[in-house]
């Protein structure tokens, strides 16, 4: 069969789809809570007044189920489901390159999990390939000859891989960008709000990562410049409304524009009221984050996310108790146990839809200690570095929130055991700056890394070790902090 400009039977694998776009390659994140956070989406879809298809999702989830990530568990069986129903999706697709667009990512993301598995069981499905690359025959071929159709549909194809680029962690994030601005430079007049949304907000990961004063206010313009040409073309996509107004919110002199924007979102599903929370809880406004949160506690189905924001608002409010509680000791006692009850109640809830969510885990693990739970709290500890080893940025977090707790726990004083966890640390922020080059000039990760090298030069210097000072000093000079 002659196609696509080759001769051969294996033309079909240089069509663009998940398998040829590298995504298992430099991914910092771990795999578990991206499904997790994919399946949320889907699970409360009809709560969600959607403008868009969700093709690339489905696309990326069902590749997800067969990927390398997975290795011998792949599910073959649930991730042609999820192709079925984005091939199902995409016919209600008006653009005709949009719909074959997606068609031709869904056949040949079918064709390489059937040659997967084929290849595993040693069976042999000839009318099914046979199927899939007429399939590409239509949606694909017919368009290769003519320029324009050609550029337009790799366009299409081009917002796909991004979606799946954007959710794959910080080292994805700029071809996640550079494919959607290539895209939308070459659709034109064909362009979505949603678009416009997903590159602002990886605009706004990067700038958070990177936190370069200098440079952080302009990447936040720059951030709301693509929320406003998302609301432009989409005034009631509150979604992009509520990230306008949480980018926003982070300017000290246009703090009121933000909250004007948050006025006008009036949708009621459950991502909105996780990014009102947020919005309300960032401007220390707290009873009117848990009255959005409670109303939203109304819908049926909730996320993972939904109930974290809830726990972090408790355990908010239990650190200004402390800090600037009732005079009275045991009223002061009592109002932060209370808010702790609710915020273990929260974070349970969390876990229960979302067992790998780092920040409710991490949670747990610091409600046990404050409570005096210390084995329990050294389990979790151990058990957190433990699953997410392969998602560096967490792991560093994990490593050094644990060193604190052995700090806690033998008094604030330094020994053996705290000094080995900070020295992981330093190891894990090596790693992380051999990929990435930094840490940012004024991040939570740069000021953990820079307190672990502080307390571990103090440690050595007090104990006259002067070969391990030398070797943390050499380690972090060559890594650049």
């Amino acid at each position: 069969m002659a196609t696509y400009g080759y001769s051969n039977d294996d033309w079909w694998k240089s069509v663009p789809c998940h398998f040829i776009w590298d995504l298992e390659k430099k991914v910092i994140v771990n795999f578990q809570s991206v499904k997790t956070n994919l399946d949320s989406k889907l699970e409360t879809r009809k709560d969600v007044d959607w403008s868009d298809s969700a093709c690339d999702l489905l696309l990326f989830r069902g590749y997800l189920e067969v990927s390398d990530f997975v290795g011998g568990q792949r599910d073959f069986w649930k991730a042609e489901q999820f192709f079925q129903e984005a091939d199902t999706e995409a016919m209600n697709t008006t653009d005709e390159l949009e719909r074959n667009a997606y068609v031709t990512v869904a056949a040949a993301n079918r064709l390489w999990a059937l040659r997967k598995k084929t290849t595993r069981l040693n069976e042999v499905t000839p009318d099914e390939q046979v199927s899939l690359l007429k399939v590409l025959e239509n949606s694909w071929k017919k368009y290769q000859d003519d320029s324009e159709s050609r550029e337009k549909i790799n366009a299409y194809i081009d917002t796909v891989a991004a979606f799946a680029m954007s959710r794959l962690g910080v080292l994805k994030y700029k071809e996640a960008e550079r494919r959607y601005r290539h895209a939308m430079k070459v659709l034109g007049q064909s362009l979505k709000s949603s678009w416009y949304q997903s590159l602002g907000m990886l605009i706004g990961r990067q700038s958070k990562r990177t936190a370069r004063p200098s440079l952080q206010y302009s990447e936040i313009r720059e951030e709301v410049r693509f929320y406003k040409k998302a609301l432009k073309i989409d005034p009631h996509n509150d979604s992009a409304r509520c990230d306008l107004a949480l980018a926003l919110g982070r300017i000290p002199d246009r703090v009121q524009e933000a909250k004007w924007h948050i006025q006008q979102v009036d949708k009621k599903y459950c991502e909105i009221f996780v990014k009102k929370a947020r919005f309300f809880r960032m401007q220390g406004e707290y009873e009117k984050c848990t009255k959005v949160l409670s109303e939203g506690e109304e819908l049926e189905s909730l996320t993972a996310n939904f109930y974290h924001q809830f726990a972090l608002v408790y355990r908010d409010l239990s650190k200004i108790a402390h800090q600037e509680g009732d005079d009275r000791m045991e009223q002061r006692e009592r109002t932060q146990r209370e808010y702790s009850v609710k915020e273990e109640h929260y974070l349970d809830e969390c876990l229960k839809l979302d067992r790998m969510n780092f920040g409710a885990r991490s949670g747990k693990a610091f409600l046990y200690s404050t409570r005096g739970q210390f084995d329990d709290a050294e389990k979790l500890h151990v058990h957190i570095i433990e699953e997410f080893e392969s998602s560096p940025f967490n792991l560093l977090t994990a490593q050094y929130r644990y060193a604190k707790f052995i700090l806690h726990w033998n008094k604030q004083c330094m020994n053996e055991a705290s000094a080995s966890v900070f020295e992981d640390v330093i190891t894990t922020a090596c790693s992380i700056l051999s990929m990435m080059g930094s840490l940012g000039d004024d991040t939570a990760d740069t000021r953990d890394v820079l307190d672990s090298k502080k307390r571990l030069e103090q440690y050595y210097q007090a104990n006259g070790d002067g070969q391990k000072l030398q070797d943390l000093r050499n380690r972090t000079s060559t890594a650049g902090f």
